[in-house]
């Protein structure tokens, strides 16, 4: 990352303000952090408050786009989660994880990280809680959470509203607006509601593909709020949400296309197949160049349809109650009761390459309860304290098919290709088609693949289920063969809460908490083995297919199995923190804090069950890496809050460190990720957040967070595909052999053994390595407004920045996303009641990832998720 271009930037902004008069205070910012309002200056915990004008003014429209102004924070999306990260902590691709950053909407928790995907609009105020925040807020808070509080309506107030529209890039279309007011006394309404359109930002100039650009996004969503206050002390809050979130294609591209001389068969075979169908093909940095289809995705979803294209389909509806009532004491009694629930179809091109060979499909559906009852004391005097107990119950299904098509999808244009004369006459069909099919050799496989085989190789012709020459691999010898999943979640959870703070004096204090949860998971997880032609949604016996059974192990490591289990947990989360006021506008404290999130069991359909050493398979007892257990935290921070040069400037800063113990870790293998408890974690950093309020017409902003972390331990650390090649390379059969264990890059790959002394998969210990998150993130701006008669002239100024960071758990150097910096600019005019503005996001047209990975069943390939370019819009809105 360009350092000196933020430092040169910053200084520009400040020698701007050096000649404008001090005349303006910044307006106060009201946090609930601790389940209460209070002033964000008195609050000893590291927090970003970022009110809903400035979202709406900045056009921030996701909580991708809300992380590049929140130092030590980012949220991304990929093909399958959303993963939010705080303080170089997040998760991996895996359904099942809960987050390590919880999301609270209104008061209720978010249990899945689908929900966070959800647009942001009409929002009263977002804020970003750092570090453990397991007293008040419980599980899955180890890293930090995220309050959002929605826009609410006002009883007394008059009818108001707003509605707005932005014309943007890549054919963007964006449009919101919310109407308010009182209907009585006591009762007042909101109704909001929001629609965009993307049409892509990403070529795919793939000739078989559905489209020349992709991801194209659309997204619905509808809010009703309603509040009742039959009294100064009781009021009543209800919201509904309904969204619909559609996007059709995925930022997948890949960027490095180079098979590795020791691949695996089932990789040999992607290989030459891409090599006879796209001979020419070539990654590229903004051109996907892929199919875009899953497969069999429309019998999975009950249709007779198309296949379904990469994307999502997804619907949430999420309906919170917040109950208050003042006693004659002081005490306050809180009730939040929330009811969620989304559904998704997903289509996922798993090859990720314009070959229509491995498609997935997943259905799923997440319902969740939640209840939450707390009592808190009046805020007067020398003791403060609240109390609570909080009830979580969820569901959720997946049902998921994945489809490998050894004919590319479409067996004529295939075996044309791959038949030689000789036996096109021998069958009498010059496409050798039913009832041969053809087959190469491992040999043969990798000489296509690599261009090292002229066109005399001649396939080896096999009839339709009949064996195979040993050590021949079939590569057009099905149509389809499938795994067919289902798996099943119950959780439920409980919970009771206390924390109190007590004034030792009028300028120290100390608060404490602690923080009981018990939980229980229940799961049904089931895989089948399918092929076309049974029916490809139809589950096969092991026993009355063994050919392709036998097919699907060898070349996939999948096997039939039907899981059943349970698991309990019960964490003691302890908080305290020390508070000293120094002066006014001065708060100094030092805090410690625990969080855990809570275990489960893999959700991926090709976790393997038991193999003993005769070879028996335990289709009902789940192997190594089905279940995991909770991740445990704890923190220790110092920090302050100041308030400066009479109101017109905050600093707030905190250093902190932190350990994660047992952190659930995924690893991708095949076309999934499994999951373990591997790697404990050591990171320390810093964080601040700076806003000066120059003058009544300019403003400066500046987050800035650091990082410094490894890992502690990490000795189950999944191998980089170089490594994996260079020990397949070593010829290992079993433990016996002399060498099991090589280093590429300077750190060692083992060879792991199952009990029977076979090969078991590879691994590298990262314990001691650096952690691969940013060190420096970021961002910085400034504003400036000019009245010009009646209107008000605006323009905004940000650079969001952030150093190089790996993009992968094997710390591939591959997979590295260098440092960047993203500037962003709005310029308008506004009145009291109108504001037309153009405005424009990474106007360097930087180009970045936001994930990557390695391609499936093409070792030594890898692809990236890439974020958008540059995008110019404006936006007309008017308020009434």
């Amino acid at each position: 990352m360009n350092k000196h271009y933020i430092r040169t930037g910053l200084c520009i902004a400040l020698a701007s303000a050096s000649g404008v008069a001090l005349s303006a205070e910044l307006e106060e910012v009201l946090v609930t952090a601790q389940k209460r309002t209070e002033s964000l200056q008195d609050v000893p915990i590291s927090v970003t408050a970022i009110s809903g004008e400035v979202i709406q003014d900045a056009s921030i429209r996701s909580f991708t786009e809300l992380g590049a102004y929140v130092p030590n924070f980012s949220v991304s999306e990929n093909t399958v989660n959303t993963i939010i990260s705080m303080r170089g902590i997040s998760i991996g691709a895996q359904q099942s994880f809960e987050q390590s950053v919880g999301m609270f909407v209104d008061g209720v928790h978010y249990g899945k990280s689908r929900q966070a995907r959800l647009g942001l609009f009409d929002l009263e105020q977002v804020e970003v809680l750092r570090g453990p925040q397991g007293t008040l807020f419980g599980k899955n808070t180890l890293a930090g959470a995220i309050n959002v509080r929605t826009g609410a309506p006002r009883v007394g107030e008059d009818l108001s509203g707003r509605v707005a529209a932005s014309f943007e890039s890549d054919n963007g279309k964006y449009f919101e607006g919310h109407v308010t007011g009182s209907l009585s006394d006591t009762v007042a309404v909101r109704i909001a509601g929001m629609t965009r359109e993307i049409d892509g930002y990403n070529k795919n100039t793939a000739p078989n593909s559905w489209g020349d650009s992709m991801p194209s996004t659309e997204e619905s969503i509808v809010r009703l709020g309603l509040q009742w206050e039959p009294s100064e002390r009781t009021s009543l809050g209800l919201r509904f949400t309904y969204s619909d979130y559609l996007r059709e294609g995925s930022t997948g591209t890949v960027t490095t296309f180079q098979p590795l001389p020791n691949a695996p068969a089932s990789n040999q075979a992607m290989y030459a197949m891409m090599a006879l169908a796209w001979p020419g093909f070539s990654p590229g940095i903004t051109d996907a160049y892929r199919d875009g289809y899953s497969l069999g995705g429309a019998a999975l979803s009950g249709s007779n349809g198309p296949e379904r294209k990469d994307g999502t389909d997804t619907q949430n509806s999420e309906f919170s109650m917040n109950f208050e009532h003042r006693f004659d004491n002081g005490m306050t009694l809180n009730t939040v009761t929330g009811v969620s629930n989304y559904e998704y179809e997903d289509g996922i091109d798993a090859d990720f390459l314009p070959v229509e060979f491995i498609g997935r499909s997943d259905d799923s559906e997440f319902d969740q309860f939640f209840q939450e009852v707390r009592l808190s004391s009046d805020g007067e005097g020398a003791f403060n304290w609240i109390l609570g107990a909080n009830y979580i119950e969820s569901e959720q299904e997946i049902d998921r098919l994945v489809v490998v098509d050894g004919t590319l999808g479409n067996p004529g244009i295939m075996r044309a290709i791959t038949c030689p004369p000789a036996a096109a006459a021998a069958t009498g069909n010059p496409f050798c088609g039913t009832p041969t099919f053809l087959a190469y050799s491992p040999a043969q496989l990798l000489g296509i693949a690599t261009g090292l085989a002229g066109p005399a190789v001649a396939p080896i012709l096999v009839a339709p289920g009949g064996p195979l020459a040993p050590g021949v691999e079939g590569v057009t010898m099905f149509s389809q063969v499938g795994r067919l999943s289902r798996w099943v979640q119950d959780t439920e959870s409980f919970a009771v809460f206390f924390q109190g703070t007590l004034d030792l004096t009028e300028t120290l204090s100390v608060t404490a908490g602690v923080r009981y949860t018990e939980e229980t998971k229940d799961v049904i997880a089931r895989t089948d083995l399918t092929q076309a032609a049974t029916g490809i949604v139809n589950p096969t016996d092991p026993a009355a297919q063994p050919l392709m059974h036998g097919l699907q192990g060898a070349s996939f490591d999948s096997y039939t199995h039907a899981f059943v289990e349970e698991r309990d947990t019960d964490q003691l989360m302890p908080s305290i923190s020390i508070n000293w006021t120094p002066a006014d506008n001065h708060l100094l404290y030092a805090s410690y804090s625990e969080g855990f999130k809570s275990g489960g069991f893999n959700s991926v359909d090709d976790q393997n069950p038991v193999f003993l050493p005769d070879g028996t398979i335990l289709r009902d007892q789940p192997g190594v890496g089905f279940e995991y257990d909770d991740e445990t935290a704890w923190s220790f921070e110092i920090g302050g809050k100041h308030t400066l040069l009479d109101g017109a400037m905050r600093l707030n800063w905190n250093y902190f460190t932190s350990e994660y113990d047992d952190q659930q870790v995924s690893t991708f293998v095949g076309l999934g990720f499994v999951v373990a408890n591997a790697a404990s974690t050591e990171i320390s950093g810093f964080e601040v957040d700076a806003a000066w309020q120059v003058s009544d017409q300019f403003r400066l902003n500046l987050s800035l967070g650091y990082l410094d972390g490894e890992y502690g331990s990490f000795p189950g650390a999944g191998c980089t595909a170089l490594q994996q090649d260079a020990l397949r390379g070593l010829g290992i059969t079993d433990s016996s052999a002399p060498v099991t264990s090589v280093e590429v890059g300077g750190r060692v790959c083992e060879q792991l053994f199952l009990g029977n002394g076979l090969p078991s998969g590879q691994s590298q210990d990262l314990s001691g390595v650096a952690l691969g998150a940013p060190e420096l993130s970021g961002s910085f701006g400034a504003e400036f407004v000019q009245p010009i008669g009646s209107m008000m002239w605006f323009t905004q100024l940000d650079v969001n920045f952030v150093d190089d960071y790996f993009m992968t758990g094997d710390l591939d150097p591959v997979d590295i996303q260098k440092g960047f910096e993203k500037v962003n600019l709005r310029t308008g005019l506004r009145t009291d009641s109108w504001m037309i503005m153009l405005y424009g996001r990474n106007i360097g047209d930087e180009l970045t990832a936001s994930g990557a990975a390695d391609v499936p069943l093409a070792s030594g390939s890898h692809f990236q998720y890439r974020a958008r370019g540059e995008v110019w819009g404006i936006q007309a809105a008017w308020e009434f």
